[in-house]
């Protein structure tokens, strides 16, 4: 490990008007985490509707300015799937509650198994660490 300060990102010399670009043009860089997802322009309505119905579960959740489009393709399904249940005819499409899903999942806000992969406890039963008994074996 080097010594010294941590290099400062492209766009903090850029705003200090100290970036050279034979230098600090080869780097890059990456969206930090906790910037809140951005609402895309082209969301109908009920989307927006939706959209401001989950930020505050899929924040909490870990999403950040990077999920944006994801979570825009959720609200609208989402939307879409109300739509259709609140018609009173036929169901939406299976296709449509199955990539509804999805999106939950990877949105982490379907419930306690989308969480597991963030550290969230799914099942407190289960051990943690599946090798914790290696090595010290009951003795009979």
């Amino acid at each position: 490990m080097k010594r010294g300060p941590k290099p400062e990102t492209p766009s903090a010399k850029f705003e200090r008007g100290t970036i050279k670009p034979y230098r600090d043009g080869v780097k890059t860089e990456v969206i930090v985490p906790g910037d809140p997802p951005i609402m895309p322009d082209y969301l109908t309505p009920e989307a927006i509707e939706v959209w401001h119905e989950v930020l505050g579960r899929v924040m909490a959740a870990g999403v950040t300015e990077v999920d944006s489009a994801l979570l825009a393709r959720y609200c609208s399904l989402e939307a879409l799937v109300r739509k259709a249940f609140a018609a009173g005819g036929e169901p939406p499409p299976a296709a449509y509650l199955t990539v509804l899903r999805q999106h939950e999942e990877l949105l982490r806000i379907a419930g306690p198994k989308s969480r597991v992969g963030s550290g969230g406890a799914a099942d407190a039963s289960k051990p943690g660490n599946p090798f914790a008994r290696n090595g010290h074996r009951a003795r009979a």
